[in-house]
């Protein structure tokens, strides 16, 4: 009874050792995609801030202006949050209500406009 036991007691180690090398893999994966999401971010911070630089001083904008804008984009889906929400527009091809959280009309398939030219 005893070397059955053992075998049974064995064979739930190894399995839990087989989940827990699975779920290691699945936080080391993830630890690097954050990494690189944060790196994308950076590199997207430093490109924002170069154009806005440029056209801060070729073009006599002024940071009030960029305030401004960025606050009216903002505000568009009627929630001042700092994110850059849906819009629900009418659909060129079919003349449907879509949001412009997905590319694409779900009644019709074809490509929904957005104001957004960054999402």
């Amino acid at each position: 009874m005893s070397i059955i036991w053992d075998i049974l007691q064995h064979n739930q180690i190894n399995k839990i050792r087989q989940a827990a090398e699975i779920a290691g893999n699945k936080a080391d994966s993830l630890s690097a995609r954050k990494d690189n999401t944060k790196q994308e971010q950076e590199e997207l911070t430093l490109a924002c801030q170069a154009m806005w630089e440029l056209l801060r001083d070729h073009l006599g904008f002024t940071d009030e202006h960029l305030k401004a804008k960025i606050l009216e984009i903002d505000a568009r889906d009627g929630v001042v949050d700092g994110k850059i929400g849906a819009e629900i527009v009418d659909c060129p091809h079919c003349g449907q209500r879509a949001s412009t959280m997905k590319p694409n009309c779900v009644y019709c398939g074809n490509r929904i406009p957005s104001s957004h030219i960054m999402k």
